[in-house]
């Protein structure tokens, strides 16, 4: 038995949606889940964060109405639902990390067109705690955003935007709570200010909490522009 076949008898890949062992001839998904596959986002969309919209005269969902964003611009590429949702979960709590392979390849390539009419000069992956990280043994966002990097050449940098405080989780916060929880979170170095566009990517987009965050620290540093690009994303009002 070669190397390669004794690692797939000893940890068998599994399918990026229903978790059951792939056949030889399967690659990330089964036969069945392939047909689950579900369809990218189209209009009407938020022309500001994304968000799916429930009608067509509509430019901009209540959140970006009520307050601008500090991001350029951003795209959620799917829904936050099964199977997209599953996934992700084991990614981020079940140590399924070749599931992140997956969907980052998932994201460059439905997320293409955006990225090229953004045109970032650096990819920089939302951060997470330390502790956490050490937990999980990886960030879900990083793991999404070098497959995004390498597909596009694009550079990535984990070392200019940090996470200095483990916070509490967002599903858990109302909205005014999910901002303050924000505020502090984050720590943006100086150096990030010599990109003009940058390409922030995270898994999931709800509230725009983070991005708004992140985005504000960088603005402040002198980046001109920020887009972000998420996996999921949240329904719009």
């Amino acid at each position: 038995m070669n190397s390669k076949k004794l690692l797939d008898w000893l940890y068998p890949r599994r399918c990026a949606f229903c978790d059951e062992v792939l056949g030889s001839m399967e690659k990330y998904l089964c036969h069945s889940c392939r047909r689950r596959m579900p369809k990218p986002i189209g209009e009407p969309n938020c022309k500001k964060c994304g968000k799916p919209l429930l009608r067509e005269e509509q430019e901009y969902c209540y959140d970006c109405n009520r307050q601008e964003p500090s991001f350029t611009r951003a795209k959620g590429l799917f829904l936050y639902e099964d199977p997209l949702k599953e996934s992700l979960m084991g990614l981020k709590f079940r140590e399924r990390k070749e599931y992140g392979i997956f969907l980052g390849r998932l994201m460059g390539l439905y997320g293409a067109d955006f990225i090229r009419q953004v045109h970032p000069q650096v990819i920089f992956p939302v951060p997470i705690h330390r502790k956490k990280k050490s937990v999980r043994g990886y960030n879900q966002a990083e793991v999404l955003a070098r497959e995004i990097s390498r597909g596009f050449s694009i550079p990535l940098r984990t070392d200019l935007v940090l996470r200095k405080k483990s916070t509490k989780a967002q599903k858990e916060l109302s909205r005014k709570e999910r901002k303050k929880n924000m505020e502090r979170a984050f720590v943006v170095k100086k150096e990030a200010g010599m990109y003009r566009d940058i390409l922030l990517v995270d898994d999931i987009y709800t509230t725009g909490s983070t991005a708004n965050a992140i985005a504000g620290k960088l603005k402040a540093v002198g980046v001109k522009n920020v887009y972000v690009l998420t996996l999921c994303i949240g329904k719009g009002i």
